[in-house]
């Protein structure tokens, strides 16, 4: 016999109901593009229910994508996501304030998401970013961390680096302190997208910082350029993508990839390229040729028929 049914500590409504529901086919496919193991679809729905600040976090985030998706139908969702927004940072300090700091990681990177959708002010999630690499740091959470733990860490990774390249800054978690352990010979799509954005992250500090245009920076962006040919080295078939329809008039072609997460992997090893090609200054006139060729390839992992976790994840470097 089943368990008698019991009121959860959150006020569950047709409107909240639905906004969790939403979450999992939306907005949740975009936190785990690089995690195969699907935590914020299959975790973090089980912790709504018993946390406040979570179910807070989760609507405020699912309610904004609805505002945003379709302006004219879904208006009114604009409201409803700032109102749990405002619940949820009210919950997030009070969380903050208990020595455990119970799911406040998971909030921060959660609400975190909510801003980049909301395009609020950049010092104001420069300071959310600040204070969630706080919690990486306080909690001792690195790349081998596991469960919620590594994929709040590695999603932390993409917020600095989206932010990063926005602001032409170097991250604040310093890629030195990520404790990375890289396998030879691994295949998993998301490990080795994860990989790629550990050597991104480096090339961001590199080009964005002091030593940029010295000669030992020059000495580094080869050595990247190399790092990055050794990575693809061992790469397996889902990485390669495969052209398919006519070219448009601008001469780009689209291109299927197997594994999303492959095609995710693949765009920013072109953008790293680019990066190191042409930040914050071009690096020599020869690298024309190497930079048309990148940027059709970005391009064409971009138009292509892509679930929306990679477009979102991919728009950033799209303006490289």
């Amino acid at each position: 016999m089943l368990p008698p049914t019991r009121e959860p500590p959150v006020s569950l409504t047709p409107e909240t109901a639905f906004l969790l529901q939403t979450y999992l086919r939306t907005v949740a496919t975009w936190m785990d593009l690089l995690d195969h193991s699907k935590t914020y679809e299959l975790c973090i729905p089980r912790l709504t229910l018993t946390s406040p600040l979570l179910f807070h976090s989760v609507c405020a985030f699912t309610a904004k994508y609805l505002a945003l998706s379709d302006p004219r139908r879904n208006a009114s969702w604009g409201a409803t996501a700032s109102e749990h927004y405002g619940e949820s940072l009210r919950l997030l300090i009070h969380a903050l304030s208990t020595p455990s700091h119970e799911y406040a990681l998971t909030a921060t990177v959660l609400l975190s998401s909510y801003e980049i959708l909301a395009g609020l002010a950049s010092e104001h999630h420069r300071r959310h970013l600040l204070g969630q690499t706080m919690l990486v740091k306080y909690h001792n959470i690195t790349a081998r961390s596991t469960g919620i733990d590594r994929a709040n860490f590695w999603l932390h990774v993409r917020h600095e680096i989206g932010f990063a390249m926005a602001t032409e800054r170097p991250l604040l978690l310093d890629p030195g302190e990520w404790d990375v352990h890289w396998v030879q010979g691994e295949t998993r799509e998301d490990v080795l997208g994860n990989h790629v954005l550990w050597i991104l992250a480096r090339v961001i500090n590199l080009i964005y910082g002091e030593e940029s245009n010295t000669p030992a920076g020059k000495q580094r962006r080869e050595a990247f350029l190399q790092e990055l040919e050794e990575w693809r080295a061992d790469l397996s078939d889902t990485f390669i993508g495969i052209p398919y329809g006519e070219e448009d008039d601008l001469g780009f072609r689209r291109v299927f990839f197997t594994v999303t997460a492959a095609a995710a992997a693949a765009f920013w090893y072109h953008v790293t390229h680019l990066l190191l090609y042409t930040e914050p200054v071009l690096q020599s006139p020869t690298y024309a040729p190497l930079i048309q060729d990148q940027a059709k390839r970005i391009t064409g992992i971009a138009i292509s028929e892509f679930p929306d976790s990679l477009r979102v994840f991919a728009s950033h470097g799209l303006f490289y």
